[in-house]
């Protein structure tokens, strides 16, 4: 008698087991899959979502020049995965963090697309991109660093990528600078914002470029 309760309180722990641990499970299961498989979400700015997946991203169009002297349009995003910064070169805190930040997303990526804008057209020659792409080994079939009219550069970091919120024309006195990383997918779509100094970011943004890369 006493075997057979003993017996019955066994399995009955081992039912409340099973019955406590499978959901538990399966929702840890159904986790680790939307982390590595979920879709990201599709920003219409840096503060709101996308209604209609199913359209393609609206940039302003721009003509600038990269390191190599190259004129460079927006033809080079056509169905690339794209990552898009904005620096300067005589950046003495955070554009140095990012480029070696960047280093990490040329290194661990396959065909993805760096583009970096310069915020400081004036001194930012192409002389001095290519002194600075020598610097951190940027590869130019793979990540370009562009220069060109200060307001369109503007423009594009404002209407395009949405990496400031302050309003200005791209004059004189205007001036951005962000530690923002921006990832655009194949047609164009903003699909994560990423601090760009901080390592732990970088490591959200190359899973996500999986992501991005599993959704083709």
């Amino acid at each position: 008698m006493k075997l057979e309760k003993s017996y019955l309180l066994t399995s009955w722990k081992f039912f409340l087991v099973l019955l406590i641990g499978i959901p538990v499970l399966a929702y840890v299961s159904v986790r680790m899959l939307e982390k590595k498989y979920g879709r990201l979400p599709i920003y219409a700015s840096s503060t709101t979502l996308a209604q209609d997946n199913k359209t393609d991203g609206s940039l302003p169009p721009f003509v600038f020049t990269d390191q190599l002297g190259s004129t460079v349009t927006n033809s080079i995003m056509t169905n690339k995965i794209v990552v898009a910064n904005y620096f300067y070169t005589s950046c003495p805190s955070i554009c140095p963090k990012m480029m070696m930040q960047l280093q990490r997303v040329q290194a661990g990526t396959d065909k993805v697309m760096i583009l970096s804008f310069t915020v400081d057209p004036k001194r930012d020659s192409v002389g001095r991109l290519m002194k600075f792409a020598l610097q951190y080994d940027v590869l130019p079939n793979r990540w370009r660093l562009l220069t060109g009219d200060k307001r369109a550069l503007y423009h594009f970091a404002r209407k395009g990528l949405f990496i400031t919120a302050t309003e200005g024309d791209g004059g004189e006195t205007d001036f951005i600078h962000s530690d923002r990383f921006v990832l655009l997918d194949t047609r164009q779509r903003i699909r994560g914002y990423y601090d760009g100094t901080l390592p732990e970011e970088v490591d959200q943004l190359l899973a996500d470029i999986k992501k991005l890369q599993n959704e083709l």
